[in-house]
């Protein structure tokens, strides 16, 4: 059983009622907990370049984050940018600088900085339409790739990343609607290609709840990760 804190009202609500967690107190930033003696953090970065072990859960090695006194989430906008872009850039496709679209905050610097740690170093476009009251984070992302020599190999660029994932899905033939996510703890992600040769255009549509993917879900799934619980312990 760990002790636990945190001053985010969604994530104490998640640890208060999470089978592996003794203690959960208002307090110590987005979230502190401890097993014994060894205490640990989640902290989430919002819009300068990554310190120490950064990222989406999905894309970090289990094996660091299991040793790891602290973790660090990415913004809500870097969370989604990471989501549309991680996978081709870690497949080496990108061929342009992705142009980024969010109804949220995104913080260029953030994601450029993330990006280069996958293989791409040139950088992103970012505008933003920030709503008030909007409860579900949108993104749209288009980005220029290399034609592989099978389309196929775009969905499956994904899918090595997310395929089995808890919180990131492809959505394919569903409506596609904010009520995909809303009150949901996973993100949901749409691919369009336009064929082309020797580049197509990849647009990349995103959407998360605020308390999901980008938010409380998030913090939860990286402390399971991090005390090698069951990946949706406390979550779904």
């Amino acid at each position: 059983m760990i002790r636990a804190s945190s001053t985010d009202e969604a994530v104490l609500a998640l640890l208060q009622s999470h089978p592996r967690v003794e203690t959960a107190q208002f307090q110590n930033g987005l979230l502190e907990f401890a097993l014994g003696p060894w205490q640990r953090n989640i902290t989430r970065t919002h819009g300068v370049p990554p310190q120490g072990l950064y990222g989406l859960v999905e894309i970090v090695d289990n094996n660091p984050m299991v040793c790891a006194d602290e973790f660090v989430l990415p913004s809500a906008g870097a969370s989604l940018a990471l989501i549309a872009l991680a996978p081709v850039a870690l497949a080496d496709l990108m061929v342009d600088t992705p142009t980024i679209l969010a109804n949220i905050p995104i913080y260029e610097q953030e994601i450029s900085a993330a990006l280069t740690e996958l293989g791409w170093s040139y950088g992103v476009t970012c505008h933003q339409e920030p709503l008030e009251g909007v409860e579900v984070a949108a993104m749209t992302v288009m980005v220029a790739i290399r034609t592989p020599e099978y389309l196929a190999e775009v969905r499956e660029a994904y899918d090595e990343r997310f395929s089995r994932s808890f919180y990131v899905r492809e959505s394919v033939n569903d409506v596609w609607d904010p009520g995909l996510v809303f009150g949901r703890p996973e993100a949901r992600y749409r691919l369009t290609l336009a064929p082309d040769s020797p580049h197509s255009l990849l647009t990349i549509r995103v959407l998360a709840d605020h308390n999901g993917k980008v938010g409380a879900t998030q913090v939860i799934h990286a402390m399971n990760v991090m005390c090698g619980f069951e990946e949706s312990l406390g979550i779904s």
